[in-house]
């Protein structure tokens, strides 16, 4: 049987030192957040890691976290990092207020300028399209949220969703 190879990487040096004279695509960021993410203890602490990169071996966590929580909501969020923006805050205020925009159109006006807004609204889309992310996310929660995030779904259920005639998202019901 033939011994494990340890590589580094698998490309020659020659072929590297000649792919860093290249200018990366404008897509590169989000090749560097993509997945696959692990989280893995690293010198007494919790690091991001991708899957091949090994601390013992001197590869650098993308994060280095002091509470493995904070390193596990990173971990969920990482991704979105280096997407196309989902919602961005627009040009010029207008009469309804500042524009957060799509790239396909206008689809709602802030009435203070806030880019912080326009960040967490593209965060939580993406975890919302991503369930690994929003399992990552529910499974951090805890089991008393966890509960009572059974019993909220339970509850939303039964009522009309967005894209129905009633308009207007439903407000969960405590208890």
């Amino acid at each position: 049987m033939a011994s494990k190879l340890q590589l580094v990487n698998a490309f020659s040096r020659e072929y590297l030192d000649a792919v860093e004279e290249r200018t990366d695509p404008s897509t590169a960021q989000e090749a560097e957040t993509a997945e696959p993410w692990e989280v893995r203890e690293a010198a007494g602490q919790y690091g991001l890691f991708h899957p091949w990169e090994r601390w013992e071996e001197g590869d650098l966590p993308r994060a280095l976290f002091h509470f493995e929580e904070a390193a596990w909501l990173f971990r969920a969020i990482w991704p979105a990092l280096g997407r196309e923006r989902m919602f961005r805050l627009g040009g010029t205020a207008g009469a309804q207020g500042h524009p957060v925009e799509t790239l396909e159109q206008t689809v709602a006006h802030l009435r203070d300028f806030n880019p912080d807004a326009a960040f967490a609204a593209h965060v939580a889309a993406y975890v919302v399209r991503t369930p690994a992310a929003l399992a990552l996310l529910l499974w951090m929660a805890g089991p008393t949220a966890q509960t009572l995030i059974g019993k909220i779904l339970a509850d939303l259920a039964g009522r009309p969703g967005p894209g129905t005639a009633a308009a207007g998202a439903p407000e969960p019901e405590e208890g």
